[in-house]
């Protein structure tokens, strides 16, 4: 076997130039090592949580084991590699993240459980569920045809930039959520879920969403929108049964409602003037 043979073996991103006896030992050349490692660890800490962490990784990368293993059919049923574009499909991307979720919630748990935090493991976790679904069953809106705009090809609904923001958010609200026990879980799944429906965006701005324009400026102002409201809510709900009338704290929920009222005109304004470009 020459050195590029090992060399595809040892990075297997040319995956249909490998045999099924190539992939299945790309697998094990970083599996086997792991395991003998975690065992060796095992016997001389007399502590089992090496041979759970080698469980916990061979289930986060099942779906990549799954991908080599199974390249043939994927490409039947999902059609990986995009016909228009560079790279693999939206409605691949879309599903290859939905299918890593479960492993990388049972790693969360599993590792929050060990340090004696399992409901952040499962608040966290939570986070997961909105994206998951939008990018699994929003097969009509993820989608190659997406880009496709005349006989011009665009950036069309990215299911990375969608699904992984709505994520962050998700993480961000529900942690604070946790901590503070607030109305910051309503506006976090409010906000989650608008950030994987940019097609109905699309119906009411005034510029193209999936243009690399429009959607940067569609997901910069949803951020910003959310993490605004979340400081306002926290800080109002933090102080609820205790509300403060003086004079400084008026003043101060004055300037950050006259902030909010600008950042929502300069936003108008550039809707406006790329409207007019």
């Amino acid at each position: 076997m020459d050195n590029l043979r090992i060399s595809k073996i040892l990075l297997p991103l040319d995956i249909k130039s490998l045999s099924m006896m190539e992939r299945i030992c790309s697998i094990l050349i970083y599996t086997i090592p792991l395991l003998l490692l975690a065992i060796l660890t095992c016997m001389n800490l007399n502590d089992f949580f090496s041979i759970v962490i080698w469980i916990l990784y061979c289930i986060l990368f099942s779906p990549w084991f799954y991908y080599l293993l199974n390249y043939e059919r994927l490409e039947k049923k999902y059609k990986i590699m995009s016909d228009i574009r560079f790279g693999n499909s939206y409605e691949f991307l879309s599903k290859l993240m939905v299918f890593s979720v479960p492993g990388i919630i049972i790693t969360i748990i599993t590792i929050t459980y060990f340090l004696n935090q399992l409901n952040l493991g499962i608040v966290i976790s939570s986070a997961f569920i909105v994206p998951s679904l939008a990018l699994y069953f929003r097969n009509d809106v993820f989608n190659d045809e997406s880009c496709i705009e005349g006989e011009e090809i665009i950036l069309g609904y990215i299911p990375t930039w969608y699904g992984l923001l709505s994520l962050a958010v998700g993480i961000y609200g529900y942690f604070n959520a946790f901590k503070l026990s607030n109305l910051t879980i309503a506006i976090t799944l409010i906000f989650q879920i608008l950030f994987v429906i940019p097609d109905k965006f699309n119906r009411i701005l005034s510029f193209e969403v999936r243009r690399k324009k429009g959607c940067l400026l569609l997901l910069i102002s949803l951020s910003i929108l959310f993490f605004l409201i979340s400081m306002i809510f926290s800080s109002h709900m933090a102080n609820f049964n205790n509300i403060d009338l003086t004079f400084e704290s008026i003043m101060m929920k004055v300037i950050t409602w006259s902030i909010a009222i600008i950042l929502a005109i300069l936003f108008a304004r550039k809707i406006k003037d790329m409207n007019q470009k």
